[in-house]
């Protein structure tokens, strides 16, 4: 049985890289001023190296030629403490095995995923989450705290994300509490369910099922659909500037109806619907459905 690993470095690091072939991957923060990790795998392979370059640090897993094939142990962790402070970036790459991330800061945070559960509880600037399979779920722990964690130049709390982009080809993923300036969603199968967004959006669906719960219509969506189904919740008051064009498909709405008083609106259809706070929803159907329904 192979001795856990522990590693510490005090050196100035802005970027923490993360890779794995089969251990779960676990960041979770500490009150020390250093980086402290912990690599427990009880077989001697994959094989595990830390190399610092300049201000990035590098913690990864890979297989030496002669045991190429080989399967890694199930049930493994590489664990990563970091400080209390904001890094520049945090990337994650795993092949399966799982992610959790705890209340961790920086301000870029990238995911790139084969499979396994991801679970990220934690508030970053700019997000990007890609998923071959298996389910995410991204929580912003600052969304209901009415705490000052951070000011802009105005003197008032600031959770609003730059940008959020979540690609999916199957399984499902589930992103609550994130504001933002700008978010994407790409959706091959699955599905995909945004609570709690604000901020100008763009949506491509091949198949499967989007879900997307405006917390603030403040920005201008646009919905490209091939088939499948992509609803979005607005809040009180609000209303859409709409427009459809494509090959077939619709879009059906409550907004300016009695609550779930749903009309349905084919390709060509161009106008406002709902009430004052309007923006644009530009639709472009090769079939399937688009629903904007009231909160």
């Amino acid at each position: 049985m192979a001795d856990k690993q522990t590693y510490t470095f005090s050196n100035e690091i802005d970027t923490v890289e993360v890779s794995s072939l089969g251990a779960k991957i676990i960041v979770i923060p500490q009150e020390r001023e250093d980086i402290y990790v912990e690599y427990d795998n009880p077989k001697n392979t994959p094989e595990f190296c830390a190399v610092l370059s300049g201000k990035t640090l590098t913690l990864k897993e890979s297989f030496s030629f002669s045991i190429f094939g080989s399967k890694p142990a199930e049930g493994y962790t590489i664990t990563v403490f970091l400080p209390l402070r904001t890094f520049e970036n945090i990337r994650i790459k795993t092949a399966s095995g799982g992610v959790e991330v705890g209340e961790v800061s920086a301000e870029n945070f990238t995911l790139n995923t084969a499979s396994g559960n991801i679970n990220i509880n934690a508030f970053f600037n700019n997000v990007k989450l890609q998923s071959a399979s298996g389910n995410i779920t991204l929580t912003n722990p600052l969304a209901n705290n009415r705490d000052v964690v951070s000011l802009d130049k105005e003197g008032t709390p600031v959770y609003t994300a730059q940008s959020l982009s979540v690609c999916t080809v199957s399984g499902n993923a589930a992103v609550s509490g994130y504001r933002t300036e700008l978010f994407t969603v790409h959706s091959v199968s699955g599905k995909t369910a945004i609570d709690g967004i604000s901020g100008r959006g763009q949506v491509s669906v091949t198949s499967g099922s989007v879900d997307i719960s405006y917390a603030e219509w403040n920005n201008d969506l646009s919905v490209s659909l091939i088939s499948g189904n992509v609803k979005v919740t607005l809040p009180e008051n609000s209303g859409i500037a709409l427009t459809v064009n494509g090959v077939s498909g619709s879009v059906r709405t409550d907004l300016g109806q009695a609550k779930g008083s749903f009309m349905n609106l084919g390709k060509g259809t161009s106008g406002d619907f709902g009430g004052e706070n309007k923006h644009k929803l530009d639709a472009s159907l090769t079939s399937g459905m688009v629903t904007v329904a009231q909160a």
